[in-house]
Formats: structure tokens, sequence, C-alpha cells
């Protein structure tokens, strides 16, 4: 049996954040999708941004379910920023957006269904089809895109069930705290699952549905510049970018003693 043991991490505004590496991750990704011991417990991967620590502090139940995660990973820059800021290390940003198409591959290379859970009507079919052309053996076990982020799984459509009870690999797109909190209430209702990532946007990204920034604004951290440029009603919710900020630096002029990585 694989054991992914939680490793050390840093605290930014009382989430975890994990410590590896990209090679590192991506390494573990692949061992437990290898792993077919049916006591391995499944990988819970949450890509942590400023808007989902600041969520945290606010609505107790999404810390609750943060703590429950096996992996919180540094999306946002924000989140490299502030562990840069507090601790004085450079940490890998380790995207959903990045992530997605990757494991997929994997998925193909292991003989591992996924599924993709979220998005608007059509939006995860279309990803669906784009994926299986571009990355060979890939199967895709369903696709289903909710009319609100919170059904029961029970009152699904009982062939979507039995795809998701089928995949190994399950990818929800509701944005965050929903998708995390739909993980929490129906992993325990996924008997194959291997892991299973929130991942935003991400099949709006690979079906072109909203163009991702380009290369240059991703290596600067500036993405999020771009996608309120593309999408201005996001405004109210780039406002908890400047939050994040300051709720850091009150945090470093504090006598909290930051200067190790938590145990997780």
């Amino acid at each position: 049996m694989l054991a992914i043991e939680k490793n050390n991490g840093y605290q930014v505004l009382g989430v975890t954040i994990s410590t590896y590496s990209k090679e590192e991750f991506f390494f573990l990704v692949q061992e437990r999708l290898k792993d077919n011991d049916e006591n391995s417990p499944p990988v819970f991967v949450v890509t942590v941004n400023p808007e989902i620590a600041i969520q945290s502090i606010i609505d107790n139940d999404f810390k609750e379910v943060l703590k429950t995660s096996t992996i919180n990973t540094a999306d946002g820059v924000g989140i490299s920023w502030a562990i840069k800021f507090l601790y004085s290390k450079k940490i890998d940003r380790i995207t959903g957006s990045d992530s997605f198409e990757k494991i997929c591959t994997y998925c193909a290379e292991l003989n591992q269904p996924a599924f993709f859970y979220g998005a608007a009507p059509g939006i995860a079919r279309k990803a669906s089809d784009i994926l299986t052309q571009r990355i060979k053996n890939l199967h895709v076990s369903g696709v289903y895109s909710p009319d609100k982020p919170n059904i029961p799984f029970e009152d699904l459509p009982l062939g979507t069930q039995a795809s998701l009870h089928s995949a190994a690999v399950v990818f929800v797109a509701l944005g965050a705290p929903s998708q995390e909190k739909w993980i929490h209430e129906n992993l325990g209702k996924l008997p194959n699952c291997k892991l299973i990532i929130g991942i935003g946007g991400s099949f709006d990204f690979i079906t072109g549905n909203i163009k991702r920034a380009p290369l240059m604004f991703q290596k600067t951290g500036l993405e999020w510049m771009y996608r309120l440029y593309l999408q201005p009603a996001r405004w109210r919710r780039m406002l908890r970018l400047p939050l994040f900020a300051l709720n850091v630096m009150l945090l470093k002029t504090s006598s909290l003693d930051v200067q190790k990585p938590a145990e997780l």
C-alpha cells in the first residue's frame, strides 16, 4: 500500500500548504494511480489561492474541509508570495489548470478511468471530447454538469452515479469552496477513487470557453489580471487579494511564530 503521508507544511492564514515540489507532487500522483491496494486511501488535492485562504477565515465549514484534504498545493501566486514573505522560502506553484491535463495523461498511461464533474452544461462533455482526441487511450468514464453545486449524490442520475463509482480519478470543476465541499461530502461514496481534485475553470480553459492568460502573465503571476480583463464581473472576488495581502502582513508583524513549517 502506498503511504502518502502529510508532510510538513507552511501555515498561511490557517491553511497548511504542502512543501512538495512539482516533481514530488506528480510522482506521488503517479504512484497512487499505480497502487491497486483497496486499503489505500484516496488522495484529495486542494489547489489553494488567496481567495480560498480568505474564504476559510469566514467559512468555518470550509476551514474544516481543508483540514481533511491530503495535499494543499500553492495555486495562486499570492500563496507563493506569502510563504516567501513569512518564511523566506520558495515554493513551487502547482495549479489545478496545469495539473488537469498532466493527470489525464497519467490516467491514459496507467489505464485509469477519469470522470469530469462540473462546469456549465456541455462544457465537461466538450472537454472530454477534446482530451480523448488529444491523449491516446484516455478513458473518461462519464461527465456531468449539475444544475446546482450541492446536489446530493443520491439525486444524481443513476448512470452518473455508476460512472462515478467506477472512476479512479475525479476532476471537480464547481469553483471554490463548492468543489471542495462536494468532494468532502461525497468522497466516501466513490469506492474506486484514487485521486480527486478541484480544478476550478479548467474545463473552460481546455474548451476555449474562457481563454487562459498568455504564458507571460502566468509566469509573472498576473494571470488574475488577465482573467479580470476577460471577466470584469470578477472584480468583487478580486477585492479579496488586497485583503489577503493585508492579513499576511499583519501576521508577519504579530508575535506568532511563523519561522518553522507547521506539522500537518
